[in-house]
C-alpha cells in the first residue's frame, strides 16, 4: 500500500474530528429506515423549539466522540432550513479545565456565542445594535482592555481574562436579569428581521469535570454541574431558545434535572449493534460498515468479512472503529489490502489500552452489567456509573428504553469470550 493512500487513510479517519452533514464521510443513522440509536435526537430537539409558544432550554448529553457535534451541526441545518437563525458555540473555548464551572461561566458564553468576530459594524443589522450593547454591559461591569472588536478574540485566546471577567459578574447583583434582557434585545433584533434565534453552546461537556483529580475533588466539579441546573436553573434559562451539551454523568440524577430544568436530559446512545438480549443486530452492522467505507473504500478490504468483524468489537462507537483502521493503516506496510490478521492486531492494541484502565470494581459491577444490560440501581454503583461513562468501559443503547452493556472489548476479560462473533459469523457477507 503506497504512502499517499496511507495518509488519505490517517487523515480521513481522524477519531476526534466531527464532520458537518455536507462532509461526504457524515452518515446519518437516524433515518426513520434505520433508527438505530432509539428515538432520533436531533427530531425531539426541533420539536421541542419548533412547536413552542416561548422560548426554550434544552440539555444534550452523551458519551465524547458518540456525535453530538455532528448530531447538533444537522440540527442546524434542519433548523435553518425552516427559517430559524442559529448560533453554534464552541463553549469549551472558554470554560477552564483548572476550576469547577460556575453558572456566570455559562452566562457569559452566552453572551460571547451571539458576539460577532472582528468589527460587529461589518455584520450590520442587530448583530451589530447587540455587539454595542453587549460591550456597553461589560464594559460597566468589568472594566476591559482594547476596544469594541478585541472583546470576544480578548476573552477567547486569554482564559485568565474569562475566569477573571466571569468572576466579577458573579459578585453583582441583578446579573441574571441584566443579561436575560440583552439576550431578549437580540432575539427581538433577530425576530423582527424574520428569524427566530436559537443558540446552540456546544462543547462545554468537556471541561470543568476534574476528569484526573481524585475522588472527592472531582466529586467537587461534578457537583458545580449539578448545581448550575438543578440549583440556578432559572439563570440558565434564558429568553431565547437555548441547547447546553452537558458531561454524560448527569444522567445519574436526570430526574433532578427534569423536575428542576423542566426539559428531559437528552442522552446521545451509541449505535445499536446488539439487541438487548446478546443478538446482532445486522442492519446496525452494514450501516456502520456502510459509514466506514465512507472513508475507507471496500476494495481496500482483503475480504468483506474484514469491516463487519471490525465493527462488531467497537460497540457502535464510531470513534474505536476509526481508532482500529488508523492502527491498521500504521501496520499495513507493503501489504496491497488490509487483511484478518492487521484487523486482529489493531483491535488487540486498542482493547489493551481499555483493560490497562479496567480495575476490580469496574469488573465485578461489568460483570453483573453485561447479562442484564441493566445498570444496579443501588448508591455505590450510581456513584460508579460516572467514570464507567467517562472512560468508555460501558456504554448507554436506546431500544424500547435506555439500557448498558460493557465495552465488548472487554467481554473476554469479564468471562463473556462467547458472545463474541468470530470470523465465520461474517463469512459470505458483502
Amino acid at each position: 500500500m503506497d504512502r499517499e493512500l496511507k495518509r488519505s487513510f490517517i487523515a480521513s479517519c481522524k477519531p476526534d474530528e466531527p464532520v458537518g452533514p455536507q462532509d461526504p464521510r457524515h452518515y446519518d443513522f437516524d433515518t426513520p429506515s434505520l433508527r438505530l440509536r432509539g428515538e432520533p435526537w436531533r427530531e425531539r430537539l426541533s420539536a421541542v423549539i419548533d412547536f413552542a409558544a416561548e422560548p426554550t432550554a434544552q440539555l444534550v448529553t452523551g458519551l465524547r466522540g458518540s456525535g453530538k457535534t455532528t448530531e447538533l451541526r444537522q440540527l442546524e441545518r434542519d433548523l435553518t432550513e425552516r427559517g430559524y437563525r442559529v448560533v453554534m458555540a464552541d463553549a469549551g473555548q472558554w470554560l477552564s479545565n483548572e476550576r469547577p464551572l460556575t453558572t456566570e461561566d455559562l452566562m457569559l458564553a452566552l453572551v460571547l456565542a451571539l458576539f460577532p468576530d472582528g468589527k460587529p459594524e461589518d455584520v450590520g443589522g442587530w448583530v451589530d445594535e447587540y455587539a454595542k450593547q453587549a460591550w456597553r454591559f461589560l464594559n460597566s461591569k468589568v472594566e476591559l482592555q482594547g476596544g469594541i472588536a478585541a472583546v470576544k478574540a480578548s476573552l477567547t485566546t486569554d482564559e485568565t481574562l474569562f475566569q477573571r471577567v466571569a468572576k466579577q459578574l458573579r459578585d453583582l447583583d441583578g446579573l441574571r436579569e441584566d443579561i436575560h434582557e440583552l439576550l431578549a434585545s437580540a432575539a427581538k433584533g433577530s425576530r423582527d428581521q424574520g428569524q427566530e434565534l436559537v443558540i446552540i453552546l456546544d462543547g462545554a461537556e468537556k471541561r470543568a469535570t476534574g476528569d484526573l483529580d481524585a475522588s472527592a475533588r472531582r466529586e467537587e466539579f461534578h457537583n458545580h454541574w449539578f448545581a448550575s441546573f438543578i440549583l440556578q436553573a432559572r439563570d440558565l434559562k434564558p429568553p431565547v431558545h437555548t441547547i447546553y451539551t452537558v458531561p454524560p454523568f448527569m444522567v445519574r440524577r436526570a430526574s433532578e434535572l427534569t423536575a428542576n430544568f423542566g426539559v428531559e436530559l437528552q442522552f446521545l446512545p451509541m449505535v445499536r449493534l446488539y439487541e438487548r438480549d446478546g443478538v446482532l443486530n445486522l442492519p446496525g452492522v452494514e450501516a456502520m460498515v456502510e459509514a466506514l467505507h465512507r472513508r475507507v473504500a471496500a476494495k481496500h478490504f482483503a475480504d468483506p468479512a474484514i469491516p463487519r468483524w471490525l465493527v462488531s468489537r467497537c460497540g457502535g462507537y464510531f470513534r474505536d472503529l476509526l481508532r482500529f483502521l488508523t492502527e491498521m493503516t500504521y501496520r499495513v506496510g507493503e501489504a496491497p489490502r488490509f487483511t484478518r490478521e492487521h484487523a486482529e492486531q489493531a483491535v488487540a492494541h486498542v482493547q489493551q489500552n481499555y483493560l490497562q484502565a479496567l480495575v476490580l470494581e469496574d469488573k465485578q459491577l461489568l460483570r453483573q452489567l453485561h447479562p442484564s444490560r441493566k445498570f444496579p440501581d443501588d448508591e455505590a454503583s450510581q456513584v460508579r456509573m460516572d467514570s464507567l461513562l467517562q472512560g468508555f468501559k460501558m456504554f448507554r443503547y436506546h431500544n424500547g428504553g435506555p439500557w448498558y452493556d460493557a465495552h465488548p472489548l472487554s467481554w473476554a476479560e469479564l468471562g463473556f469470550a462467547d458472545d463474541l462473533p468470530d470470523w465465520s459469523r461474517f463469512e459470505g457477507t458483502g
